[in-house]
């Protein structure tokens, strides 16, 4: 199967699974690019290579999760629409070292102009209801690392007085290759509430510090290279606000980038941490 796709400027949160074929053009024009719920619309109607008999149009996500959707449109010679999907299920599982992605393809009618301009991204599900804050905490602080940590060790995190707080927590969600944790402070310890918060239901992992106990998250989930002293020294340094509370919402992102022929894809994980007043 050969699947001819656009060549486009890049932007640098999302990049696009091409696999090229560079031959003279033919008389056939598609709907040629990609987006995410990350980025703008990167497509336009062009003529296609020669070869190509159908549009196509194929979205792949992680798992059931639309939010991770890339829609990839473009220009084909296959007709088959199992074989399609079977071709970008397998490149996205073994390039994003999972098996939990799944793709759809539609194919348009065989020399049909601009078959495949209708397809749109599926609404991307919302992150599940703020953790609610039991009366008896409302009054009560504690002091945790927050912040976030990527997977490949880039990430902020201060030491911060936490609002309505009674365990310090690390939540570490893991897709594909990506990993990122979030540090705050809930008033209990029940995992799920953050997981679809701050997650979306993705998989994650939460761990809480004792209750009352200060600090007690500031050595989980560092990257392996940072040594604990250095923790020890920085946090001891820092200047303690007071009067804040936190809400991390981190959101995945599904990305691929480009070659002439062949496959190079990453997946993006971003977190986003509000601080309120």
């Amino acid at each position: 199967m050969a699947i001819i796709a656009p060549f486009v400027n890049l932007s640098p949160i999302a990049l696009l699974l091409l696999i090229a074929i560079f031959k003279p053009c033919s008389s056939l024009v598609c709907k040629r690019g990609y987006t995410n719920h990350g980025i703008d619309e990167k497509a336009s109607n062009k003529e296609c290579e020669s070869g190509a008999t159908h549009c196509f149009s194929v979205i792949c996500m992680e798992q059931n999760f639309t939010s991770t959707a890339l829609l990839t449109w473009g220009c084909t010679d296959e007709a088959d629409k199992n074989v399609c999907e079977e071709f970008f299920v397998n490149a996205s599982n073994n390039a994003l070292r999972s098996t939990k992605q799944r793709c759809e393809c539609q194919i348009g009618d065989q020399g049909k102009d601009m078959a495949n301009e209708h397809v749109k991204l599926p609404e991307a599900e919302k992150p599940g209801p703020i953790p609610t804050i039991p009366p008896s905490a409302l009054n009560k602080s504690i002091m945790c690392k927050i912040g976030t940590y990527h997977g490949n060790g880039y990430g902020t995190t201060v030491a911060s007085e936490c609002q309505g707080g009674e365990h310090c927590y690390a939540v570490s969600c893991v897709s594909g290759s990506d990993k990122i944790s979030i540090f705050g402070c809930h008033s209990d310890t029940e995992c799920e509430p953050l997981r679809k918060f701050i997650a979306y239901g993705q998989d994650c992992q939460c761990r809480f510090g004792p209750k009352g106990e200060k600090m007690s998250n500031v050595y989980y989930d560092l990257p392996k290279y940072v040594p604990k002293i250095a923790i020890d020294i920085v946090f001891s340094e820092l200047p303690i606000p007071t009067g804040y509370s936190t809400r991390a919402n981190a959101y995945l992102l599904v990305a691929f980038s480009s070659i002439a022929i062949g496959f190079l894809t990453k997946f993006l994980l971003r977190a986003m941490v509000r601080v309120h007043e």
